[in-house]
């Protein structure tokens, strides 16, 4: 339980940073993009200093079924260090040279922003599974705990005479078919090319379905399997909890707002001045 909420908390603290990067003023854009690429340099020592192997287990949890081991990965211990190395300098490369003019665009186009979020933080999941990262690290950068995040932010992005719930279904519609659609075309070429991670379904070949008791059977890496196990769930079952989370993430977010966010309607003055601060 403690493991789960520390997961939890690091998702979201990592999932509000990147969301609301682009509303930060630039003094503090900068400071975010120094302390990615010092933190980055830690990784890189820490990944020098690593000696060995390890292994870590992948698990996929199918909706309506029990959760499967998918598999192990084995990867030089330094690895995962050096993967979350280039993330981290990337991220602050980017903050500082592009910061003022990319953090405009990202305010102008809030809804891509929070799903470019989503999708970044997809590709850096498969990459520390492969690498063998802990669990508690692959599971905080996950977009299922991410959703209330996300919803926050886009409900601080709409105008402050259109925050009402049903102004927010919208974009997290949006939000939820675009960010499981990228994951279920990740699960798909995973299960196929039988890349391994948790995306990688192909050795599911029995699945029960709790409801009904009834078990199925499949061929490992057929269509059929990536149909009922991957396909159905990430753009059937995953976007109602994705609308339903974040809906509740953008009215704690109305209830509790940013100080000052009604007065600058948390864009700051270097964003506000641009004649298209909101899509």
């Amino acid at each position: 339980m403690a493991s789960l909420a520390l997961t939890i908390v690091l998702s979201w603290s990592l999932a509000g940073l990147m969301l609301f990067w682009p509303r930060l003023p630039a003094r503090w854009r900068r400071i975010a993009a120094v302390a990615s690429s010092a933190v980055g340099l830690l990784f890189l020592l820490a990944g020098v200093a690593a000696e060995g192997s390890r292994e870590a287990e992948t698990t996929s949890l199918v909706v309506l079924g029990p959760a499967y081991l998918t598999g192990t990965a084995s990867a030089s211990a330094s690895l995962h260090y050096y993967v979350l190395t280039a993330v981290c300098l990337l991220l602050g490369f980017a903050g500082l040279v592009l910061g003022g003019p990319l953090a405009r665009w990202l305010g102008r186009h809030w809804v891509t922003s929070a799903v470019a979020v989503a999708w970044l933080a997809t590709v850096i999941r498969f990459l520390l599974e492969k690498s063998a990262a802990p669990a508690m690290l692959t599971q905080a950068v996950g977009v299922t705990w991410m959703a209330p995040v996300a919803g926050a932010f886009l409900a601080l992005s709409l105008p402050a005479e259109n925050r009402r719930l049903r102004d927010l279904v919208r974009p997290l519609v949006a939000y939820a078919f675009l960010v499981r659609g990228f994951v279920a075309l990740v699960a798909v070429l995973a299960t196929r090319l039988s890349l391994g991670t948790h995306y990688d379904l192909s050795p599911i070949d029995r699945f029960t379905l709790h409801l009904t008791g009834t078990e199925y059977v499949f061929v490992p890496g057929s269509w059929r399997q990536i149909l009922w196990l991957s396909l159905l769930p990430q753009v059937v079952i995953w976007p109602i909890y994705t609308v339903l989370a974040g809906l509740a993430g953008g009215a704690v977010a109305w209830r509790w707002p940013p100080r000052g966010s009604q007065r600058r309607n948390t864009v700051p003055p270097d964003l506000a001045a641009s004649p298209h601060a909101r899509e």
